[in-house]
């Protein structure tokens, strides 16, 4: 009886193996295996900045270039290829296999009338217009004029409503590579990282936005001070419970990071005349936050805004070598400044 058993065990799991290997053959076969190779006529393909894999797989199927959405997904899984695929217009064929295809996605390899541009976490609207108009994609100046809220229709980005059609959109231009056609239009520039904001601030952040009485205007606005001040990803959440817990006691945030804002310089620490200066950014002389974003933070400052460390910190400075130091009391900072900045 013991022996039977053992037999169909064996039996058992022989076809258990034989499934799987079978499942795995085929699996690879049409992963290898283009959709059509009589087809090579080519087509174009977009992959639009923070679309994802299963967005890019589903895109491709519809497109008829691959077999399944799930043979893609299993070969960038497979190969640990998902943070590596790029944004772009691509000529792809039903000819082509998957792995050629994924070939052009990580090299980057666009259409040729498209430029790739990077905006750096942190960037300032003028920033912006000056990196754009160094590729040539707009005369200097032009995204600066086109930033107010008034060209922008409001009803598609909603989170937008907290400001005046005056206003700029400082802050909502999110950091990323983008592909841009030669001849786009500012707006079209705009809007594309307008866009591209929206995906990012994803429903479960809004909801944790609005379950704690905030809106998204005044995360964006902590989260830009948050990515000027650090020296590091590694430091926002502790930096955003410095300033939330000067916010939750009514305390000044002093930030010298909204000091350089308004006197448009880039000091590590602010001059005495500088702290002076009468302007509702001066977070010195003036509490709460600053009456607007003074950059454009990336996901990890708004994540940091959103979710800040729970610490007893009230002061923070960073060292030459960018590490951050935090202090609990005005003493304890002020013998971390004779020990690091002196």
């Amino acid at each position: 009886m013991k022996k039977k058993i053992v037999i169909s065990f064996v039996i058992f799991s022989l076809i258990l193996i034989l499934i799987g290997l079978f499942s795995y053959i085929s699996i690879q076969t049409k992963i290898i295996k283009p959709f059509n190779v009589q087809d090579d006529i080519k087509k174009e393909f977009v992959i639009e900045s923070g679309d994802s894999v299963k967005k890019i797989a589903a895109n491709l199927e519809s497109e008829n270039l691959i077999l399944g959405s799930d043979f893609f997904e299993i070969y960038i899984w497979q190969e640990n290829l998902s943070s590596k695929l790029q944004a772009g217009k691509y000529e792809l064929s039903p000819a082509m296999t998957i792995s050629q295809m994924v070939d052009l996605f990580i090299g980057g390899k666009i259409i040729d009338n498209q430029i790739k541009i990077t905006i750096p976490e942190g960037f300032l609207v003028a920033e912006i217009d000056q990196r754009l108009a160094e590729y040539e994609l707009i005369q200097e100046g032009e995204f600066l004029e086109f930033d107010k809220v008034q060209n922008f229709d409001i009803s598609k980005y909603e989170f937008l409503n907290d400001l005046d059609k005056d206003s700029s959109l400082e802050g909502f231009y999110f950091p990323d590579t983008y592909i841009y056609y030669v001849d786009a239009s500012v707006q079209e520039i705009a809007e594309k990282m307008l866009d591209n904001f929206d995906k990012k601030l994803s429903i479960d952040l809004r909801q944790e936005i609005e379950r704690q009485n905030k809106n998204i205007f005044e995360i964006i606005t902590l989260a830009s001070i948050i990515e000027k001040e650090a020296g590091s990803t590694k430091d926002m959440k502790e930096i955003a419970s410095v300033f939330q817990n000067r916010l939750d006691i009514d305390k000044a945030l002093e930030s010298d990071a909204t000091i350089n804002y308004f006197v448009g310089e880039k000091r590590a620490q602010a001059t005495y005349d500088d702290l002076k200066i009468d302007s509702p950014y001066n977070t010195y002389l003036y509490k709460g936050l600053t009456p607007g974003p003074i950059s454009n933070p990336g996901i990890y400052a708004i994540e940091a805004a959103i979710y800040p460390e729970e610490t007893d910190y009230f002061y923070f400075l960073s060292k030459d070598t960018g590490e951050t130091v935090f202090s609990k009391t005005y003493d304890e900072h002020l013998i971390n400044k004779r020990k690091f900045l002196d």
